[in-house]
């Protein structure tokens, strides 16, 4: 029975192990030929990308490799581009509070003052100043925090709170504390410290 070229379709005879009109090896010797190839094929490493410093908390892969393994040969499916690596923080900083106790009964007494003499509708400004003075005065893991919020951003908010308190039978007053804590966090920043405790 004659053989046929599988790739141009040509008439051979048995003994023919290639294709004398295209080339294509027949039979057996196309099978030692393909694990030839195969043997003479060397894997490739994956790509190492070094790590681009950004700043003290944050690095930045380029060209990171997305590697399978199937045994023990790494094989690169994709690469990604730009990978954001977060290193832990170290809070080795000291954290601390350097404000003092005639500050505080200060500030106390006379936010007491403005709230008492103003019949409470002045009390944002008082809470206001003992945030700013507890603020400047705290140190978290080597950031002073500061606070930028002003009195007059809060007293529309705290004439409703108040009005919703009174006619819900003090029932909306529970959720004052949270809402005044939500406004406070909102206006806090972070800046290094350079007033370093001694």
């Amino acid at each position: 029975m004659a053989n046929r070229c599988p790739n141009c379709g040509k008439f051979l005879s048995a003994k023919d192990t290639k294709c004398s009109n295209c080339g294509t090896i027949i039979g057996g010797e196309a099978k030692k030929e393909e694990a030839k190839v195969v043997k003479e094929v060397k894997p490739v490493a994956p790509r190492k990308s070094e790590p681009v410093e950004v700043n003290e908390e944050e690095y930045v892969v380029s060209d990171a490799p997305d590697v399978i393994r199937r045994g023990a040969d790494p094989i690169i499916v994709t690469s990604y581009r730009n990978v954001t690596v977060y290193k832990d923080p170290k809070f080795d900083k000291p954290s601390y509070f350097d404000g003092n106790f005639i500050q505080m009964v200060g500030w106390g007494l006379l936010g007491a003052l403005v709230t008492f003499f103003t019949l409470g509708i002045l009390y944002p400004l008082a809470y206001a100043w003992m945030v700013k003075w507890e603020c400047r005065h705290t140190v978290v893991n080597g950031y002073r925090q500061v606070f930028d919020g002003k009195a007059g951003s809060l007293i529309g908010w705290w004439i409703l709170w108040s009005f919703l308190t009174i006619i819900t039978l003090t029932i909306f007053g529970w959720w004052t504390p949270l809402r005044l804590r939500r406004w406070k966090v909102k206006r806090i920043k972070l800046v290094p410290d350079t007033r370093a405790k001694k």
